[in-house]
């Protein structure tokens, strides 16, 4: 790589700080092997917790009034910049791993291993007092119809949280919030290094074996090229980062197909005088329609997002609502799609969607609306988002590029994010691929 580059030794080297590689650190770390972390982005907390914060934390795009990254189809993709990876950007639902699903793929998941998972990501249901009237309102109208609108767990640890505050969703300057980044601090007081603002672009192969990675500093054109030269290497660097890695280093079908769950809010207004849910705490209701692969939950977002998100889908309407956040009423639809898109290796990613697809959306739809129509909103004033994609998964997905032990044909080199997913997740992922990172961890412990 040239005479700039720096060479570091190690036992592991982990390429990104999503929450799958984070809990193999700090499970490796205790066992006092040299661990070596490297991510892209930063671990500055400047304004962490307001909506220009956790924008620094995002993937950017040239979209307005939205300027996130989208896709070449148009729509807002939520990517996370930072150490942390996804749990930066995610609302803090904690679900868990659907074991008949991986099942199926071979990947058995030891309840221990859920039963600690849940443990050390603060996972809980919240207390009857951080449910709010809007989240209770809307529970009432889904179970009077005969959905089963029940209570969610989150990864918040509610000794620390500010009772009625929203912004899950933006971080929290407060604590409260499990991130990756927990894991990550515990690992460097084990020993573990981390690198940040170092892209990685290759695994190092040798005899068919990994022997670690290429990487470069992103902050200047001419930033410091470096090795980390290690007997494993795990890439943790989500359902993108991951599959550009493997591309760069001989995987051509990574990033051959591409999967997510498309978001939609749905919402509604109440007469004047009566509150919505948009100041209140994030998803503390909601329920799973297994048949339909649809989560739904009481959710609003922020109100700089609902603006702004108002403002691009409906810029005439929305300026007709100004002031109108706090009467607002609102719901999310998660869906699972079926796993059609790509990503292009200059970058450009694809998201298509097919016919079954497209009516698992006008079935969420229709089910929020008949909620919120139920719990007093004017049917007359309904409005829907457009699609967000999250949680971006599948791209070098078990039982393709992966074996149930998330190797791959490489020895010794390991995924263990999002990508591994053999479709879209369907739930909030980020309990699940914890339990992927302990589960993973445990069978290095018995390799090194």
């Amino acid at each position: 790589m040239g005479s700039k580059t720096k060479i570091i030794e190690a036992d592991i080297v982990i390429a990104g700080t999503g929450p799958g590689g984070c809990a193999v650190a700090k499970h490796l770390s205790r066992m006092g092997k040299k661990v070596v972390m490297l991510e892209k982005g930063g671990d500055n907390q400047f304004l962490f917790g307001t909506p220009l914060g956790i924008y620094l934390k995002m993937e950017k795009g040239l979209r307005l009034p939205m300027p996130t990254k989208c896709t070449v189809e148009g729509e807002n993709l939520v990517l996370a910049n930072g150490v942390g990876g996804g749990t930066l950007l995610y609302a803090g639902s904690a679900f868990l791993p659907d074991i008949k699903y991986w099942k199926n793929v071979g990947v058995d998941i030891p309840q221990d291993i859920i039963d600690e998972t849940v443990k050390e990501t603060w996972a809980s249901y919240p207390p009857e007092e951080y449910i709010g009237q809007g989240a209770k309102r809307i529970q009432q109208a889904a179970n009077d119809i005969g959905y089963p609108m029940e209570t969610c767990m989150r990864h918040v640890d509610f000794d620390k949280c500010l009772n009625g505050c929203p912004k899950c969703i933006m971080g929290c300057s407060r604590g409260a919030k499990w991130t990756a980044k927990e894991f990550v601090n515990d690992a460097i007081q084990n020993g573990a290094q981390i690198l940040t603002y170092v892209k990685v672009t290759d695994v190092i192969t040798e005899n068919g074996s990994a022997a670690g990675v290429r990487a470069k500093g992103v902050l200047t054109k001419s930033g410091k090229n470096y090795e980390v030269r290690a007997p494993i290497v795990v890439c943790s660097s989500g359902g993108v980062g991951t599959a550009d890695i493997l591309r760069n280093s001989g995987f051509s079908k990574a990033g051959s197909w591409f999967s997510g769950d498309p978001t939609v809010f749905v919402f509604g207004f109440l007469k004047g005088g009566e509150q919505g849910n948009g100041i209140e705490h994030n998803m503390t209701m909601g329920f799973y329609d297994e048949a339909h692969h649809v989560i739904f939950g009481a959710m609003q977002s922020p109100s700089v997002a609902w603006h702004m998100q108002f403002m691009q889908d409906e810029p005439i309407g929305s300026l007709k609502r100004l002031g109108s956040y706090k009467r607002a009423l609102g719901m999310l639809a998660k869906f699972s799609d079926d796993g059609v898109g790509k990503l292009y290796p200059d970058g450009r990613i694809s998201k298509t969607y097919t016919p079954n697809d497209l009516e698992k959306f006008k079935y969420g739809k229709g089910v929020c609306r008949e909620i919120l129509v139920k719990a007093g909103c004017d049917p007359d004033d309904i409005h829907e988002s457009s699609y967000a994609l999250g949680h971006p998964s599948g791209s070098v997905r078990v039982g393709e590029i992966l074996d149930s032990n998330l190797e791959t044909d490489i020895k010794n080199l390991y995924c263990c994010d999002t990508s591994v997913t053999p479709g879209a997740p369907g739930r909030p992922p980020a309990l699940t691929i914890v339990t992927l990172g302990k589960r993973l961890a445990r069978r290095l412990e018995t390799v090194m």
